[in-house]
Formats: structure tokens, C-alpha cells, sequence
């Protein structure tokens, strides 16, 4: 069984994103994980975009997402709303925990995602 696993990308390699795995395979054992930010690199995804990390969602059985800062990011947003039109199982990892979730999401948009971005990389520049 394949599950897309939906997160923001400040935390694509990061120590949280692998807890978050950890996580999600606890809560949902002999699965695989299916991560957009292990395709950062392929040629297809540079292309495609939103548009590859979407057919990727209909390649899976089911899709956990989380969200960052308390907000639900806009590609993360537009893949969780993509799977449950696509009558997707989607849950929400929050507290270790998984969250069935049937309902489109409200998401910030793209130019609000970059904002956040930008603001929590520099407040962990100054944090180092």
C-alpha cells in the first residue's frame, strides 16, 4: 500500500520530516511512503510542478499530510483536496497521531505559503 506523504518543503530532509515518517509508518505499518522531496531532483517534477505531485497522489492508495506553523501550505492544501475529490483515504498527522480527514481543506494561498517561508528562514538564521 502507497501512501503520499504531504508536507511542507522547508522541512523536506529535515529531522522532523523524518519523525514525521516514523510516524506515519507506526500508525500505519507495511506501507510505503511515497515523499515528493525525494523527487526534488528528477527532471519530470522540475517540469511538471504542482501537476507531477498530483498524478502522484492518484498513484496512491491513501495520503497523510501535516501541517507547518499550524497552516496548511498551499501545495499541501491542493494535494489533499486533489486526493479526497479523487476519493483518496486522507488523514492528518498531528501529535503523532492520525486524523481521517473527508472534507476539502482551507489552505493559504501560493503567494502567502512563499511569505511564511521566507519569514521562518530567516527567524532560523538568526536562531543559529
Amino acid at each position: 500500500m502507497k501512501i503520499y506523504y504531504s508536507h511542507a518543503m522547508p522541512l523536506y530532509g529535515t529531522e522532523e520530516e523524518l519523525n514525521e515518517k516514523q510516524s506515519i509508518v507506526k500508525n500505519m505499518p507495511n506501507i510505503t511512503i511515497v515523499d515528493p522531496g525525494s523527487f526534488q531532483d528528477n527532471i519530470e517534477k522540475r517540469n511538471g510542478g504542482m501537476e507531477y505531485c498530483l498524478n502522484l497522489v492518484e498513484k496512491c492508495n491513501g495520503l497523510v499530510f501535516t501541517r507547518f506553523l499550524n497552516k496548511i501550505t498551499a501545495g499541501v492544501g491542493k494535494e489533499v483536496n486533489h486526493a479526497i475529490k479523487k476519493k483518496i483515504l486522507v488523514h492528518e498527522l498531528k501529535n503523532g497521531k492520525l486524523r481521517k480527514v473527508t472534507k476539502p481543506v482551507k489552505y493559504l494561498s501560493r503567494e502567502d505559503t512563499v511569505k511564511m517561508y521566507r519569514v521562518w528562514r530567516i527567524k532560523q538564521l538568526f536562531a543559529s
